[in-house]
């Protein structure tokens, strides 16, 4: 299993989460539509958290109250 937590400390793009899985940018896409990996909007691009990969790949579930999978951050 890859070691994505420790890998870096910054967000993830859908792209470095396929390549890091070796798996292609549409299959994270549709981990992300179904509710398996938790993504953020973030400007125009999706993001994701290193500790978000982690979990997905353990089985850990997404609460219920999330709804879609994705979510806007607010930084401002």
């Amino acid at each position: 299993m890859p070691n994505i937590a420790n890998s870096s400390d910054h967000m993830l793009t859908i792209a470095e989460v396929a390549q890091k899985l070796s798996i292609s940018v549409r299959t994270v896409q549709r981990l992300i539509k179904r509710g398996k990996l938790r993504a953020y909007q973030v400007g125009r691009q999706k993001r994701i958290a290193p500790v978000a990969v982690e979990q997905m790949l353990r089985g850990v579930e997404l609460p219920n109250s999330y709804g879609d999978t994705w979510q806007k951050l607010d930084l401002f």
